[in-house]
């Protein structure tokens, strides 16, 4: 459950004052008394807590049960909900795998319990639909190892960000310094850790760590998905993983290369085992739009059936082989070791250099790679693997330019859109080929089992003619990548 919602800050003497009016509100309706207790576990050294998570078992109100909720953007959480069950200080094995990319597998303990006593009140609009909801609350927190203190807050929830805005500006109450009651209770030993906003002139340092945390809580962020199963994370885990192994090798000249090398070489193991869980992903959803397209003369038997049962298969066995690692000692460890070389990077010299100058490298490099790789297409004895070549290389640069863009400015996020448009193209030629492999497969096994495979062979037409299309579109897209107006360094 998704969860949009502002805290403020109140006085103890503090009224709630009349709502009504505030944007579309048409009445208040409550208060509604409840009074909850909440445990709320982590590590020992807050992990969860630093990342902006909250695991907490609640009793209390009507949705007692256990809880993690999840950072989305600014004021927006996802919420997981378990039931209470009869275990009291063992978080559910489930509750636990969800957040595991961030525990490595520490345990997990109580380290503050809050009360509080809320007052509830439903905004509802002129048809009577509740709109918002606003919460005030008095809590306590009872630290296992401080002192216990008591604040009052307010939560205002609704799902639609105006809303929010509009009663926001009449409550008259101070927006809240902390994300959650789990930080208020913590204080400072529960602050994330974030660079420092980039300075006007920032060093190559700067630049490199600010990118390389983001991607990495990217990482993190859709193992969360993937464990929950939601869409598109399986696809955004990969890029993650590419875009910080191409960062890392923008950014080794500045760091240890050999602890740099080894990171790429386990991002790359675990980029290549959510690879085959992905291209089913893309496969199942291409063909079932293709059959889609058909003239229903064309289909002949069941072949719908049988492509969707096939490709359910084959996504779920890559899924289970990717949670697998995921939940294996190598990912974790990696995770870790992502996590030591982040807290203290073992920067060069280089990086202390101003960005503008030390971070121009990658990029061109990158940029002649690619350049050179499109003029030895034509000549190519393998043309497919020339191509293929090029979309590589492509990816490469587009990634280096992404990560140092920072430091240069909106012409070269231009010039990165650009380069990611010749990419995509070409890889419509990937995701041809890997639905006519498949096709080819599942053509011969239905002409083994007597069935007729005349569909298999127009699908297999059909992704041809994609392809063709993708490669003839490449060359007009490349154009474009020549035309655009990147900084003056990169020509």
């Amino acid at each position: 459950m998704r969860e949009t919602e502002r805290k403020y800050e109140a006085p103890a003497d503090y009224t709630l004052p009349d709502l009504t009016g505030a944007g579309p509100v048409h009445s208040c309706e409550g208060p509604r008394g409840a009074d909850l207790d909440a445990t709320y576990f982590d590590t020992e050294d807050l992990r969860l807590a630093r990342a902006g998570i909250t695991l907490r078992r609640r009793t209390g109100g009507d949705d007692a049960g256990w809880h993690a909720k999840l950072p989305v953007a600014p004021h927006v959480r996802d919420e997981i909900r378990f039931p209470l069950g009869r275990a009291k200080t063992t978080v559910p094995a489930a509750l636990a795998a969800l957040v595991r990319s961030h525990t490595l597998g520490a345990a997990l303990a109580p380290v503050v319990r809050i009360t509080t006593h809320r007052d509830e009140w439903d905004l509802r609009d002129a048809d009577g639909t509740t709109i918002a909801l606003i919460a005030d609350d008095a809590v306590t927190a009872h630290p296992v190892d401080g002192t216990s203190h008591s604040w009052r807050e307010l939560e205002v929830e609704a799902t639609d960000l105006d809303v929010l805005a509009a009663v926001g500006a009449v409550l008259g109450a101070t927006p809240a310094k902390s994300t959650s009651k789990l930080a208020q209770a913590l204080g400072d030993r529960a602050r994330p850790r974030k660079p420092a906003p980039l300075s006007s002139n920032p060093t190559a340092a700067e630049v490199a760590v600010t990118y390389l945390l983001a991607q990495t809580a990217a990482i993190r962020a859709n193992d969360t998905g993937i464990r929950l199963d939601t869409d598109d994370s399986i696809h955004q885990f990969r890029v993650a993983c590419r875009r910080l192994r191409s960062a890392l090798r923008a950014f080794r000249p500045l760091l240890d290369a050999d602890r740099v090398n080894a990171l790429r070489a386990e991002l790359k193991w675990i980029g290549g085992v959510a690879s085959p869980a992905r291209d089913a992903e893309v496969l199942a959803a291409e063909l079932a739009a293709e059959l889609r397209a058909l003239p229903s003369e064309d289909v002949l038997g069941a072949v719908p059936a049988q492509v969707d049962a096939e490709l359910s298969r084959t996504e779920a066995d890559a899924r289970t082989e990717l949670l697998s690692a995921l939940d294996g000692d190598r990912y974790l460890a990696f995770l870790g070791d992502l996590d030591a070389f982040l807290a203290d990077p073992p920067w060069t010299k280089k990086a202390r250099r101003p960005a503008v100058h030390q971070l121009r490298k990658p990029v061109i490099k990158a940029w002649r790679t690619l350049q050179a790789s499109v003029a030895a297409v034509d000549s190519a004895s393998d043309r497919d693997a020339a191509l293929h070549q090029v979309r590589k290389d492509a990816k490469k640069a587009r990634y280096a330019a992404e990560a140092v863009a920072p430091a240069f400015g909106p012409k070269l996020e231009r010039w990165g859109k650009k380069v990611k448009k010749s990419q995509s193209v070409l890889g419509v030629r990937q995701d041809v080929a890997v639905a006519r492999g498949a096709l080819r497969g599942m053509g011969v096994r239905a002409h083994l089992s007597g069935e007729n495979g005349f569909t298999y062979g127009v699908l297999y037409a059909r992704q041809e003619a994609r392809g063709r299309r993708a490669e003839e579109s490449f060359g007009r897209v490349w154009k474009k990548v020549l035309g655009v107006k990147g900084p003056g360094w990169l020509r």
